[in-house]
């Protein structure tokens, strides 16, 4: 314990560091950024869970069943298709 006190009291006699006037402001930059990101962070989230439940109710509100066409075959809009039928 005598060792702590005399290492404070030893620091209580040295001057404060020149750098410490200069900090106050790369910590509030840095606490800028970090808010910024996580503004940024909560509205990519937000947008895409709007877009995920946006999605499922598109879906969800049609009655009909979706049809794939075959993926090399002709498609029907093709005049070769067309003018076969």
């Amino acid at each position: 314990m005598h060792d702590i006190d005399q290492l404070l009291s030893m620091l209580q006699s040295r001057p404060v560091p020149s750098q410490l006037n200069d900090i106050e402001d790369a910590v509030l930059t840095g606490l800028a950024r970090h808010r910024d990101r996580l503004i940024a962070r909560r509205g990519l989230a937000i947008a895409c869970v709007m877009a995920a439940f946006m999605g499922l109710a598109a879906g969800a509100g049609t009655e009909e069943s979706a049809a794939a066409e075959r993926l090399l075959g002709v498609p029907a809009a093709a005049p070769s298709h067309l003018l076969a039928s």
